[in-house]
């Protein structure tokens, strides 16, 4: 979908009303995701890329859509989904009365002597003559108890453990022991003549999120309408319509919105469906997460300076799938986080990308590439102005630069799944875009009301599915408040 300049060049034997706009919409509703791509340039670039590729869905309670099978839509609102997780688990020690671990006989030397250690854990995943893995990825531990993880206060799970070694002097260095080290399962270890195995099972987790109501409307005046305010006509699958400039600019806005909440919305509704946010007159919010808050949130990444390590470490802690486009990666980010990341891959690279651009008697040098290729999947930047935007309330780097224009956000683009995309645009129905007019005395006949006026409203139901929790990570300058 396209804005096409001035007006189009033919247009014949066509009732331009019929080709209005929002009639449009609601004989086509999944067509909302492509109406963004008008506005993709300064307002929806990431909904755009996701529209263009297809990785949308609508009508998700609608079980002759082959694409309702993947979601469970609870209560018209919520919509819930399996996403891939891990085979394993991993734990973070999180600590009892403060410490992260108890050795009453060598509190400096956990261990020695082979002496009990009481690990405090947030998990209880592992089990009895387990061997746990220690941050450092050289130490091990061996869960010699026979008993099952015990959960002394809420979400503190007590593990006693010794060291796993062949010197009894051997003991764990405490700082692989405090509160916040991971620690994982290597492999188990049983004595001869054991009794009993200990079961694991893992399962592709469901994830939910809330759809979240917007609406916006525009108003005339009955003498201005007549008027008839400029049209701006666009282009769809060869279709022409027009549509007003008013209209035009609160499908704009609406674009705006729809994509900041896709990226950054928060619920208001706990995970047992309770809806914390209500009005003055007591009525629910209700509101999804957008796809940097789903699951536990996005893995963030701090840094000061952009290398090639900052970018591996990115790319080692994502899931990364391949699909009919490739194995690819988009970028969503501000614009001084792309200038350092293309000067990074121009000094990788080692070569100076100017190409010389002639338009009739106008010549220029573009810099830019629209893709990188690093470690066999092509990262695809897309600046977002919503990180450098003057309108956004932000704070300043010690260089003069808003800090959050050194913010990118990574999202895999592939399958999780044949034909299922990592991340995707939900839309229930029609209520993906609904229009209607309020009219008064402006009309005649049946009125709503006696004003001279007409008011137009919209409002769409939207949200987003995140296939795979661990398919997306943030980079992010630090600041502190």
């Amino acid at each position: 979908m396209r804005i096409l300049p001035g007006t189009p060049k033919e247009f014949a034997n066509e009732t331009p009303t019929s080709k209005h706009m929002s009639q449009y919409l609601i004989s086509a509703p999944e067509i909302l995701p492509q109406v963004t791509t008008l506005f993709d340039k300064n307002i929806s670039a990431f909904t755009s890329l996701l529209a263009r590729r297809n990785m949308f869905s609508g009508k998700l309670a609608d079980p002759l859509n082959p694409k309702s099978g993947k979601y469970k839509v609870v209560g018209n609102r919520k919509v819930m989904w399996k996403v891939k997780g891990y085979p394993d688990r991993k734990a973070r020690i999180i600590g009892f009365n403060n410490v992260g671990f108890k050795c009453d006989a060598f509190p400096t030397m956990p261990g020695k002597n082979q002496t009990w250690i009481d690990l405090y854990l947030d998990t209880n995943w592992f089990s009895p003559k387990d061997v746990l893995e220690l941050a450092d990825n050289l130490t091990y531990v061996h869960v010699s108890d026979t008993m099952l993880p015990q959960e002394i206060e809420g979400g503190v799970y007590l593990y006693r453990v010794k060291v796993m070694t062949n010197n009894a002097a051997d003991y764990v260095n405490p700082n692989l022991l405090s509160i916040g080290q991971e620690v994982s399962i290597s492999h188990t270890a049983f004595e001869e003549m054991s009794e009993t195995a200990y079961e694991k099972y893992t399962f592709d987790e469901a994830a939910f999120t809330h759809m979240t109501i917007q609406r916006l409307k525009w108003s005339i005046s009955g003498t201005a309408e007549e008027y008839r305010p400029n049209a701006v006509w666009v282009e769809h699958n060869g279709v022409k319509m027009w549509v007003d400039h008013a209209q035009l600019k609160m499908m704009e806005r609406a674009a705006m919105y729809r994509e900041r909440q896709i990226l950054n919305g928060k619920s208001t509704v706990t995970p047992d469906d309770k809806v914390v946010l209500r009005t003055v007159e007591g009525f629910e919010v209700m509101a999804g997460d957008g796809i940097l808050n789903q699951g536990d949130g996005a893995w963030r990444l701090p840094y000061n300076v952009m290398t090639t390590r900052t970018i591996d470490n990115i790319m080692e802690n994502i899931s990364i799938y391949s699909s009919s486009w490739g194995t690819e990666v988009a970028v969503i980010c501000g614009m001084q986080w792309y200038k350092e990341f293309a000067r990074l891959m121009k000094e990788e690279a080692g070569i100076d990308p100017k190409t010389v651009e002639i338009e009739g008697m106008k010549k220029g040098i573009n810099l830019d590439y629209e893709y990188y290729k690093f470690g066999g999947v092509k990262i695809i930047p897309t600046v977002v102005p919503w990180f450098d935007s003057p309108m956004r309330a932000t704070s300043y780097g010690p260089d003069g630069t808003r800090n959050t224009s050194h913010n990118a956000i990574f999202v895999s683009l592939g399958d999780v799944e044949i034909n299922q995309p990592a991340i995707e645009l939900l839309a229930l129905g029609k209520r993906s875009w609904l229009e209607g007019d309020v009219n008064g005395i402006n009309k005649g006949g049946d009125m709503a009301n006696s004003v001279d006026g007409r008011h137009h409203h919209v409002l769409w139901e939207t949200g987003a599915a995140l296939m795979d929790i661990n398919g997306i990570a943030e980079m992010y300058r630090p600041v502190a408040y």
